[in-house]
C-alpha cells in the first residue's frame, strides 16, 4: 500500500485544483429528437482537467461509438492549467468546456457569451472534510477549531456556511491557507478539517487507510446544485445547435453504458487517458455513481429553477460575485 499512496494524492490533488478556478433561460426547451450533423463533424471538448473516474462517459461515447453515430469525430482534451477550459472556449479554440458552475457564472456576470447546457453531476462536489481519525463527526464539533482552504474565496464562503447551519460562529475557527493539500492535511491532522473535492479527495484517504467524514454543502443549508457543467459559447449555441444536441445524446448513451457496465467504462477512459489508474477511476465513479442522473431520470438534467436559486444563494454567501442573466439554456438536454 505504501508505494501507491503518493500516486493517490498525486491524482486526488490535481483533480482537486479544480478548486483553483475561480436568471436563467435562453433557448426555448426542445425535446432533444433533433437529426444528427449530415456530415461528419470535429467537435473539441475540454475537460475541467485531468481525466478521471468522473469522466468515464464521455470516454465510453467516444470508445464506444456513441458520438460517431451521431456524426461526431469528439477530440477530448486535458487543460494544461484549470484555467485554460474557460478561455480556450471564450477564444473559440474548443467547442465544449466543462467547468465549475460558480466560474460558468462569474464569467456571465462580467459580459461573456457563455452558457451552461448540460450538468455532469447533480450536485457539489466541494465539501468540508475530515476523518475519523480526527475525531470531527459533526461540524459543531469545529468551533475554535482548525479548517484549512486552498486560498480560493469560495473556499471560506462554503465553510462557512456549514459552520453557521450546524450553530458554530466562522469567527471562532481558523482558517489556514493549505493550497490543494488537503489529503496530506488531514492525515497528518495538521488541520481539524478541510475544503476539498469529496469525489476525489475522500477516495484517495480510503485508499490511504483513512476514513473520511464528509459535510457537504447541500446537507448544511445550500440549495442542490450541479457542480460541473457543460458549456459553450452562445455562437455555437445559436449557430450550432445541432452539434450540441447530437453531443448530448451521445454523452447521454455514454453515462448510460458506464452506469450499466462500469468496468468497461472505466477500461475505456484509462486505454485512452495518460495516467489514468483504474482503481482510483472505479472508486471514484463509484463514489459519485447515485448522482449523474437527475430527478427525471436523465443524465445531463439541468433546471432553470433550481440554478436560479443557486445563484441566488451563492450571490448571498459570496461564492460568485453577482447574479447573471441567462445563464443557462436546457434546450440540449437529453
Amino acid at each position: 500500500m505504501r508505494s501507491t499512496r503518493r500516486r493517490w494524492r498525486v491524482i486526488a490533488l490535481a483533480v482537486a485544483s479544480l478548486l483553483a478556478l475561480g436568471s436563467c433561460g435562453g433557448g426555448a426547451a426542445d425535446d432533444g429528437g433533433g437529426e444528427a450533423p449530415t456530415q461528419p463533424t470535429e467537435v473539441q471538448l475540454i475537460l475541467d482537467f485531468v481525466p478521471g473516474g468522473i469522466h468515464a462517459g464521455i470516454f465510453a461515447a467516444k470508445e464506444e461509438g456513441f458520438f460517431e453515430e451521431e456524426n461526431l469525430n469528439v477530440d477530448i482534451q486535458s487543460p494544461t492549467s484549470s484555467a485554460d477550459t474557460l478561455r480556450l472556449v471564450l477564444a473559440g479554440q474548443s467547442t465544449i468546456g466543462i467547468a465549475p458552475i460558480a466560474d460558468v457564472a462569474n464569467l456571465r456576470a462580467q459580459g461573456e457569451e457563455i452558457q451552461a447546457f448540460l450538468a455532469l453531476t447533480q450536485v457539489p462536489l466541494a465539501a468540508l472534510m475530515s476523518t475519523e481519525a480526527i475525531g470531527i463527526t459533526d461540524p459543531s464539533q469545529l468551533a475554535g477549531g482548525t479548517i484549512g482552504v486552498t486560498g480560493v474565496p469560495s473556499d471560506e464562503a462554503i465553510a462557512r456556511v456549514i459552520l453557521e447551519d450546524s450553530g458554530v460562529d466562522p469567527s471562532s475557527v481558523e482558517f489556514i491557507t493549505i493550497g490543494f493539500d488537503a489529503v496530506a492535511n488531514l492525515i497528518s491532522q495538521s488541520v481539524d478539517a478541510a475544503i476539498g473535492f469529496w469525489s476525489a479527495e475522500a477516495v484517495a484517504l480510503e485508499l490511504e487507510g483513512e476514513k473520511p467524514i464528509v459535510f457537504r454543502p447541500d446537507q448544511y443549508g445550500a440549495p442542490p446544485y450541479p457542480e460541473l457543467v457543460f458549456f459553450a459559447s452562445t455562437t455555437t449555441i445559436e449557430e450550432r445547435p445541432e452539434v450540441l444536441e447530437a453531443f448530448a445524446r451521445a454523452l447521454a448513451k455514454g453515462y448510460d453504458f458506464a452506469l450499466a457496465n462500469t468496468g468497461q467504462a472505466i477500461a475505456d477512459l484509462v486505454a485512452n487517458a495518460d495516467g489514468a489508474d483504474a482503481e482510483f477511476a472505479t472508486a471514484e465513479f463509484e463514489n459519485v455513481r447515485d448522482y449523474f442522473v437527475g430527478p427525471n431520470g436523465s443524465f445531463g438534467e439541468i433546471s432553470e429553477d433550481s440554478i436560479a436559486d443557486y445563484l441566488q444563494w451563492a450571490a448571498e454567501v459570496g461564492v460568485i460575485e453577482s447574479v447573471p442573466q441567462g445563464l443557462v439554456t436546457t434546450r440540449f438536454v437529453p
